[in-house]
């Protein structure tokens, strides 16, 4: 299918681009171009416009997705996470990932990295929104399963292929280590490595994405081996610009689960430029996972892309001399997500999920609510 999108403007790694229109085939963008190209002239799917904003699709490190409606409750210290997990039933963690795949969609993430229990319903419970789920194997993780590495290889070869790896590993101790760092190796993925494992002791790291950003004790480690660095900025604490390290961003389990959010604390803390901030959702993430055929917008990229229409406030108006902050501080929705260069939200609603699933979910948080003798909570529907 050939899609056609006209941009306003379009934001990425490099400079920005003033009116352009970007052609799309196959699932890649083919033309970017100041002038409507002529092979797109007759495109299935023409969007965008007047006042639209074109950049690449979010990208988190990490997430608790299944967790997601329980975020509130678990910041604030009312509910221990592992003592809910042990009620959870597989159904339910596929709803409420369900769930939180959707309020990431609608954010314009794309991309989720995500851990915990049940880790083939939480992915199919990401791809059934349209978003691409890439599985963190936890190993001697307080949630992940003792046979780790069965795991691993079974997960691996149900959602990875020579293309495109979906399956990565979360080392939560050093005990493990050499054996985590040879299958690194071996099949040539990222490590995430927990804020609170350091690498001191560990000589056979390779590919490490260390949680925790400038709160991390390795960072010399981190910096003088080449290693990958991620961060929740609204959770950690820094003294300097992390920009050095071209870090990612980590959503864990935020109570507001915005990636942008994320990104504007990033910047009203001084830790990343707003041009910084727009790279560590995008491409910097993008990276360290070893995509590097998305998080920019280029001609035989991935079109994994989120539109925004700015015309009226809260967003309004786009400030073309601050267009990066323009983006990372406005509290509107997209108007449009593609994936893959399919459009899973048009028009700020979600194509492959409605109302129905999250009324699923959350008659499944009902029941797990009375399992665990707590009253309901109230969820928006929207």
């Amino acid at each position: 299918m050939k899609v056609l999108i006209k941009a306003d403007l379009v934001l990425g790694p490099y400079k920005p681009l003033r009116n352009v229109y970007i052609g799309i085939e196959e699932g890649q963008i083919k033309v970017i171009s100041k002038e409507e190209p002529e092979e797109y002239e007759y495109a299935e799917y023409i969007i965008g416009g007047e006042n639209r904003v074109v950049i690449p699709g979010f990208v988190t490190t990490h997430s608790f997705i299944y967790l997601y409606p329980f975020r509130y409750r678990i910041f604030s210290g009312k509910i221990n996470a592992f003592q809910l997990l042990s009620t959870l039933s597989p159904n339910d963690i596929y709803y409420f990932s369900l769930m939180g795949a959707y309020h990431l969609l609608r954010t314009g993430v794309t991309t989720v990295v995500t851990s915990g229990p049940n880790l083939d319903m939480i992915a199919r419970a990401i791809s059934e929104v349209g978003l691409k789920p890439v599985l963190a194997v936890g190993v001697d993780c307080p949630d992940s399963k003792e046979d780790w590495e069965r795991e691993f290889i079974t997960l691996y070869n149900r959602w990875s292929s020579k293309n495109e790896n979906r399956v990565i590993l979360r080392l939560c101790s050093e005990e493990y280590s050499k054996e985590v760092f040879e299958i690194s190796q071996q099949y040539n993925l990222p490590v995430l490595l927990e804020r609170f494992v350091s690498l001191e002791n560990m000589n056979s790291a390779v590919n490490v994405i260390g949680l925790g950003g400038g709160a991390r004790k390795d960072l010399e480690i981190i910096k003088q081996k080449g290693f990958s660095l991620a961060f929740t900025p609204s959770y950690e604490v820094s003294q300097f610009p992390l920009s050095q390290y071209k870090p990612s961003i980590s959503l864990d389990l935020t109570p507001s689960f915005d990636i942008r959010h994320e990104a504007s604390a990033s910047l009203t803390r001084l830790l990343l430029t707003p041009e910084e901030a727009l790279n560590a959702m995008t491409i910097w993430g993008y990276s360290q996972l070893k995509y590097n055929d998305r998080g920019v917008i280029e001609n035989n990229k991935v079109a994994d892309l989120t539109i925004y229409e700015i015309k009226e406030p809260p967003a309004f108006p786009l400030d073309i001399e601050s267009p990066y902050e323009s983006i990372i501080f406005n509290l509107s929705y997209p108007e449009t997500v593609m994936v893959n260069g399919e459009a899973v939200l048009d028009g700020g609603v979600p194509l492959n999920v409605g109302l129905k699933h999250i009324e699923k979910a959350i008659e499944r948080l009902a029941d797990v609510d009375k399992r665990t003798s707590k009253e309901t909570r109230h969820l928006e529907k929207s």
